[in-house]
C-alpha cells in the first residue's frame, strides 16, 4: 500500500512539473493572450497543488480535506471558464454563427449536465462521513462528467460540419477532450476501483500529465494560422455536380 501511495505522490509531482512547463510555454509563445482562462486555470491549479504538497501532503488528513474543499470551488469555476473559452474560440471560426452560438451552447451543456447528474445516484447519503467534503466531491464529479460530455459534443459538431480551423485550435480541443474525459474517469475510478485496480488510477493520472505534455508539443505560434481543408476528390466533385444538375432541373420544372 505504501508503494502505491508513493507512486501516486510521484505522479502528482510529475504532473505539476509538466503543468508548470506548459504554463511557462504558453507565456513564452505568447499564447496566454489567446487562451486566457486556460492559462488562469493552469496557474491556479499549480499554486493550489504546490501549496497542498508543501503544507498538507497527507491526502488522508482532515487538514487536506479542508484545504481541498475550500479551494476546489474556485478551481471548478476556472475549469468551467476554460471549457466555455474553448467553445467560444471554436465558434468564431463559423461565419454568421452569432444566432446559433447560444442555442448550440445550451443544447450541448444542458443534456451533458442532465446525464452527469445521474452519477449522484452512485453515492448513498447514509454512508457520508463528511457531508460538506462529500458534497464538494459530488459537485466536482458532476462537473467533470458534464464538461467532458460538453467538449465531446463540440467535437462531434465539428466532425459533422468541418471547416478550416487554426491548427492550435484543432489540437487544443482534441487534447481538452482527452483531458476532461480522463478527469471524469478518474473520479469514477476513485469511487469504485480504488481498492480493486490501483493500476488504473495510476494510468489515468499518467494520462493527465501526458495531456500537459501534448499541449506543449502541439500549441505553437505558427499554429494560429488557419489550416486549409484537403482538395476534394473526383468522386466528391462529381457528387456536387450531380446535385447542381438536379437542382437546375427542379427549378426549370417549376411553372411561373
Amino acid at each position: 500500500m505504501g508503494y502505491v501511495f508513493s507512486s501516486v505522490q510521484l505522479l502528482w509531482w510529475l504532473s505539476v512539473v509538466a503543468e508548470s512547463a506548459l504554463l511557462f510555454t504558453l507565456f513564452r509563445r505568447k499564447l496566454n493572450r489567446i487562451y486566457i482562462f486556460f492559462t488562469a486555470y493552469l496557474a491556479a491549479d499549480i499554486v493550489r497543488s504546490v501549496c497542498m504538497m508543501w503544507f498538507v501532503p497527507d491526502t488522508k488528513s482532515k487538514a487536506y480535506g479542508r484545504v481541498w474543499s475550500v479551494t476546489e470551488p474556485a478551481l471548478l469555476v476556472l475549469q468551467l471558464a476554460f471549457a466555455v473559452e474553448l467553445y467560444l474560440l471554436i465558434s468564431r471560426h463559423y461565419r454568421n454563427f452569432e444566432r446559433m452560438r447560444p442555442r448550440l451552447f445550451w443544447s450541448c451543456l444542458l443534456p451533458a449536465l442532465a446525464v452527469s447528474l445521474l452519477v449522484l445516484f452512485i453515492d448513498m447519503p447514509a454512508q457520508w462521513k463528511a457531508p460538506f467534503v462529500q458534497g464538494i466531491f459530488l459537485a466536482k464529479r458532476v462537473a467533470a462528467f458534464a464538461l467532458a460530455a460538453f467538449i465531446v459534443a463540440i467535437t462531434l459538431f465539428i466532425r459533422i460540419f468541418p471547416i478550416p480551423m487554426r491548427a492550435n485550435m484543432s489540437a487544443h480541443r482534441r487534447i481538452a477532450a482527452v483531458y476532461f474525459l480522463t478527469s471524469a474517469s478518474l473520479y469514477f475510478v476513485i469511487q469504485f476501483s480504488l481498492h480493486v485496480s490501483n493500476a488504473l488510477n495510476l494510468f489515468l493520472m499518467s494520462l493527465t500529465g501526458g495531456c500537459f505534455l501534448a499541449w506543449i508539443v502541439f500549441l505553437k505560434p505558427r499554429g494560429e494560422a488557419v489550416e486549409t481543408l484537403p482538395e476534394p476528390g473526383s468522386a466528391e466533385i462529381e457528387a456536387h455536380v450531380q446535385r447542381g444538375e438536379e437542382l437546375v432541373r427542379r427549378v426549370g420544372s417549376l411553372r411561373p
